[in-house]
């Protein structure tokens, strides 16, 4: 039976682009088809020089017999296929959350089958011939795997599209691990091919660790600050207790854009007709003029931040909402009026064992969209934006009087986007992003005024367009909004302050020892792990050769080590850790590359070292900052 159009409609329908591949390849006359034989069809791809014999098995489907330069084989079993890519996939033991890359389509029957598991988070379905895929679209039923989502296909590609691929769509989690599925006899025909394909998979994988550099550092920092900040935390309110308090009274949400040099002197004539928010790159323009803001926001735990705060004095009575890992000075310089809520990062977990759950805050990834989600939860309205340019605005990035006030655009890579007067405007793909989050925002939450006060920079959408003296004359002139913005804000701080003092502090104490002994604990694991790796190490060059038995025995004893790491309640909370661990983990994968045993086993404990090596450095850097941060706390 011919499947080709059934499939064929089906492929147009999800995934244009293979189609219309499917449709070039199919009139450009690279196959030959012989029928000659009424027991086979003959195909040959006059391209790649492969020829495909279709022959029925035993059990009345088709299998395929691939020649290939001096080699012929059988990509399927001669007797039952069906039952041989069942039990593939039953040896397979898919999981939920596998990403699995499948190497070889043959006729797609173990494909089908993984499909109907439906446990997996992705599969790249990866297959250099071309004509093997038409074959399988023409003489097999695909429409469920066809249909299927979170698979993507990389059919008769140039093997460099595959870094791309991976790139994009393959993640690095401690939860969706890897796993191949290789059409084995495939995979073998076509041998120098496939180590390509690996070697690019390598590639692209170790692409995305390069980055993971870059996070454990930004992870030390979060796990620093948050360490630094519990004695804050544990006094001070979360920001959920701060949820529709200004219900229907205005906010202003100023950030730092150039063209909040335009209207910020006309601050002063909003006090206590509005909640005024800024960002702590405005807060140094703000104080220049004699405007104390009443809620300053702050999630950035780099030093940079602090530069914002850096010499200020005698602003008692601005809020400060933070982020549990904001920079930890900017809260040892702060007046007492702190409050603080999460973006969920990982050690974050520590301190919610003890506070209970934080709401999480919609950030967009910059603190300017953390304002504007806190106005929204707040319940203000109409939520007003001052100083959000999100493009160049006189050639310049930031207002006068902030640490940027100095920078421009150097102009490179600019786009033009639409600005609030309707005329064009320059912007880069960082302040793209801003925009384009924006625009999403206001676009799922309608009901609520949202005005663009900037008078400057791109325009945003769903917003009104608006100079801020309009605003004033429309929004805040009126006896309805003589706000004592204070007020509001000192009573819903001085109900939420931590009642039970006493009994929390207990709880603090008893939780930072047992994490001191659990960082203990860990450190005497990972020692007696990296002594295991060594001893292997200077045994192997001693060995001709490994067999399956002693490597399954050696993986045993350090996935036991790993064991009795994921037993300790709190150390998971560690996020550098869970990203050492997925670095190893992908690099364990790199070591299915190596057909020699014994090399394979040399690769696998240098990665265990690696991470191990990294991750106890961790642990006692992270064991000196909570026995000093607990002799603080215990002091006080």
């Amino acid at each position: 039976m011919d499947f080709y159009k059934k499939n064929m409609r089906i492929l147009k329908s999800k995934n244009k682009v293979l189609y219309n591949k499917i449709v070039k390849f199919d009139n450009s006359g690279s196959l030959n088809f012989n029928y000659s034989d009424g027991t086979q069809i003959t195909i040959f791809d006059m391209n790649k020089n492969v020829k495909i014999y279709l022959e029925k098995s035993k059990s009345g489907n088709y299998t395929i017999r691939v020649k290939f330069q001096n080699k012929d084989i059988y990509i399927h079993s001669k007797y039952y296929p069906l039952k041989e890519a069942t039990k593939q996939i039953k040896e397979l033991k898919p999981q939920d959350k596998q990403q699995i890359f499948a190497l070889g389509f043959g006729l797609g029957y173990h494909l089908n089958e993984l499909i109907k598991k439906n446990k997996y988070e992705k599969v790249i379905i990866i297959e250099p011939y071309i004509s093997i895929f038409y074959t399988a679209l023409k003489y097999v039923d695909l429409s469920d795997l066809l249909k299927s989502k979170n698979v993507i296909y990389l059919i008769g590609e140039d093997i460099s599209s595959l870094f791309d691929v991976i790139r994009t769509y393959y993640s690095l989690s401690l939860e969706k691990d890897i796993e191949f599925l290789e059409q084995k006899a495939e995979v073998n025909l076509f041998k120098n091919e496939y180590k390509k394909i690996y070697n690019k998979i390598k590639e692209g994988i170790n692409y995305k660790k390069s980055s993971l550099v870059t996070d454990i550092n930004s992870a030390k920092k979060w796990r620093r600050n948050i360490i630094h900040n519990i004695p804050y935390i544990m006094d001070h309110p979360k920001v959920s207790n701060f949820f529709n308090s200004f219900k229907n009274i205005p906010a202003i949400c100023v950030a730092a854009g150039p063209s909040l040099d335009k209207n910020i002197d006309q601050l002063k004539n909003a006090k206590n007709k509005a909640l005024i928010i800024c960002v702590g790159t405005s807060l140094k323009p703000l104080l220049e003029k004699g405007i104390e803001p009443d809620i300053v926001v702050s999630v950035d735990g780099n030093l940079a931040n602090y530069k914002h705060f850096e010499g200020i004095e005698d602003i008692p009575n601005s809020y400060l909402f933070a982020e549990l890992g904001n920079h930890y000075k900017i809260q040892n310089i702060w007046n007492d009026k702190q409050v603080f809520l999460t973006m969920k990062r990982n050690f974050s977990g520590w301190i919610e064992e003890l506070k209970g759950e934080y709401t999480p805050i919609h950030t967009g990834g910059t603190v300017a969209h953390t304002m504007v989600d806190l106005s929204y939860r707040f319940g203000a309205n109409p939520i007003i934006l001052m100083g959000q340019d999100l493009a160049f605005s006189e050639n310049r990035t930031h207002a006068r009087g902030t640490t940027y006030e100095d920078n421009k655009s150097n102009g490179e890579n600019l786009i033009e986007v639409e600005g609030v007067d309707g005329k064009k405007v320059l912007t880069n793909k960082g302040y793209l992003s801003m925009l384009s989050y924006f625009n999403n925002y206001f676009a799922k939450r309608p009901g609520r005024i949202y005005i663009d006060a900037t008078e400057g920079g791109a325009k945003i959408d769903h917003t009104l367009v608006m100079k801020f003296s309009e605003v004033i004359d429309k929004y805040l002139n009126n006896s309805h909004n003589n706000i004592n913005v204070r007020k509001i804000l000192d009573q819903y701080y001085k109900k939420n302050v931590e009642s039970d003092s006493e009994k929390l502090d207990n709880e603090v104490v008893q939780q930072f020892d047992l994490t001191l002994q659990e960082l203990d604990k860990a450190i005497s694991i990972s020692t007696r792990q990296l002594s295991f790796i060594a001893s292997v190490e200077n045994q192997l060059p001693k060995i001709n050769s490994i067999t399956e038995e002693e490597i399954k025995e050696i993986e045993k004893k350090l996935l036991s080590f790993e064991k009795k790491l994921n037993k300790l309640d709190y150390i998971e909370y560690f996020i550098e850790r869970i990203l050492i661990i997925e670095s190893m983990r992908y690099k364990e994968v790199i070591s299915k590359f190596y057909l020699d045993k014994k090399q394979g086993i040399k690769e696998k404990l240098k990665f265990y070292r690696s991470y191990r090596v990294m991750y106890l450095k961790e642990l006692k850097n992270s064991k000196k900052l909570f026995e000093k941060v607990y002799q603080d706390y215990i002091g006080n």
